[in-house]
C-alpha cells in the first residue's frame, strides 16, 4: 500500500467501478491521486524489492526445513503469506542455471584436428576400425546387423588397397566419417561423403528401394555431421553434448507436468488432490532440489578452496540428502503410513528415472538434428 493520499472520488481510474475504501473490488487497484513525485517512485520500488525478498526468504526457510509444508498450505488456501510457486520456480531455477552454466567448462569442447595426416596413419586407422567391426559381425546375431558391417569392411578393405596402392588418395575414402552412424538407418548412407551424392544415388533407385521420409532425415543429418566436422566422431558427440546440455532447463520444465501427472495416477484413489495440487507439490519438489545441489555446489567450492580432498563425500552427502528430502516431502504431504510412503517412493523413483530417459532421448535427438 502506497502512502499518496486517497482520492476524493469513489470511481476507480483502472476499470470505473465504483470503490468501497481504499482498493477496487473488481480490479485490485489501489485508489490513490495519480501524481506522484520521483521519489515516490523509487520508495514504492525499494519496497516491492524488499516485500518480494521477505516473501522469498520466509517462503525459504519453510521449503527447505519443512518439506511438504507449503504444499499443504497451497492446498488449505492459505497463499498471500509465501511466494506464489511459479515465481519461486522461475527465481530458483533461473539462478541454479546461472550457476550451473557459469561453471562449465570450454575445455570440454572438442576441437576438430587440421593436421595433415601420413598415409600410413590412415591406413593404420582404418584396419583398427575394421578389426573392431569384425569383432562385432562375430557378436551379432541379427542379419539385418550384419549387413551393414559386412558393407563397411567391404569400403575399408577397399579403401586400404586404394591408399597402399596411390598415398594421394588418402584424403578420398569411401569410409571417410562412417565411424558416426548413430543416424545410419539406412546402412549404405556411410559411403556417401555429401548430400549431392546421397540425393542422385537415391533419385537412380526404384521407389520402393528409397528411403522413406524419417530415413532421409537421419542419413542427410548424418552426412551434414560428417561434413561439418570432418568426419571428427568426439568433435559431433561435443558438440550434440553441448547443445542437449543448453536444453536441460526446457527438458526439466517438460519434466514438471509429466512427474505431476505419475503422481495424480499413483494417488488417484485420494480424492481431495486434483492434479494442480501435485503440479504445486513438484514445483516446490523442484525448487527444493535446485537449491540442495546449489549448497552442496557451494561446499564443495569452498572446500575446495581450503585444500581438502572430500570432493565426494561432499557430493554423497548432498545427494543422500536430496533423497531423503524426497522421501519427507512425500510424506508429510500425502500423511500415509512410512510404509506405504516407502513403497510408492521407490516406485516414483523409478518411474521418474524412465519418464527422465525417455525425455532426454527425445531432446538429444533434437539436439543432433539441430545443429
Amino acid at each position: 500500500m502506497s502512502h499518496l493520499p486517497e482520492r476524493m472520488e469513489k470511481s476507480c481510474l483502472n476499470c470505473g467501478a465504483a470503490v468501497h475504501g481504499r482498493f477496487c473490488h473488481v480490479c485490485g487497484q489501489e485508489n490513490i491521486e495519480p501524481k506522484e513525485s520521483f521519489w515516490h517512485l523509487v520508495t514504492h520500488f525499494t519496497y516491492d524489492i524488499t516485500h518480494f525478498d521477505g516473501k522469498f526468504f520466509s517462503t525459504l526457510k519453510y521449503l527447505l526445513f519443512k518439506p511438504g509444508f507449503l504444499s499443504h498450505e497451497y492446498l488449505r488456501g492459505r497463499r498471500a503469506s509465501y511466494l506464489h510457486p511459479i515465481r519461486m520456480y522461475v527465481f530458483t531455477s533461473a539462478f541454479f542455471f546461472l550457476i550451473f552454466f557459469s561453471m562449465s567448462k570450454d575445455k570440454d569442447v572438442v576441437k576438430l584436428d587440421e593436421t595433415e595426416t601420413t598415409a600410413a596413419s590412415v591406413i593404420k586407422n582404418l584396419e583398427r576400425r575394421k578389426g573392431k567391426l569384425q569383432k562385432e559381425l562375430k557378436d551379432s546375431m541379427s542379419d539385418m546387423m550384419r549387413k551393414p558391417i559386412l558393407k563397411s569392411i567391404q569400403m575399408m578393405d577397399s579403401d586400404i588397397a586404394m591408399v597402399r596402392k596411390d598415398t594421394t588418395q588418402k584424403n578420398k575414402l569411401r569410409t571417410e566419417g562412417s565411424r558416426f552412424n548413430i543416424f545410419s538407418i539406412s546402412s549404405d548412407n556411410a559411403a556417401y561423403k555429401n548430400l549431392a551424392a546421397y540425393d542422385s544415388a537415391q533419385k537412380q533407385l526404384p521407389a520402393a528401394k528409397r528411403d522413406n521420409f524419417i530415413e532421409r532425415k537421419f542419413a542427410k543429418q548424418a552426412i551434414h555431421l560428417r561434413e561439418k566436422y570432418k568426419g571428427n566422431s568426439k568433435a559431433i558427440w561435443g558438440a550434440i553434448a553441448d547443445k542437449a546440455k543448453h536444453l536441460f532447463p526446457q527438458m526439466l520444465f517438460v519434466s514438471l507436468p509429466l512427474f505431476a501427472l505419475m503422481l495424480q495416477l499413483l494417488y488417484a484413489r485420494r480424492r481431495n488432490f486434483f492434479y494442480v495440487n501435485h503440479v504445486v507439490y513438484t514445483i516446490h519438489l523442484y525448487c527444493a532440489t535446485f537449491i540442495i545441489i546449489l549448497l552442496g555446489i557451494l561446499a564443495d567450492s569452498i572446500f575446495a578452496m581450503l585444500g581438502a580432498g572430500e570432493h565426494d563425500l561432499i557430493s554423497g552427502t548432498f545427494t543422500l540428502a536430496a533423497f531423503f528430502y524426497w522421501y519427507k516431502a512425500m510424506r508429510n504431504f500425502y500423511e500415509q503410513r512410512r510404509a506405504k510412503t516407502i513403497l510408492k517412493y521407490m516406485l516414483v523413483f523409478f518411474l521418474s528415472l524412465f519418464i527422465m530417459g525417455f525425455i532426454f532421448s527425445l531432446f538429444f535427438i533434437f539436439s543432433a538434428m539441430s545443429i
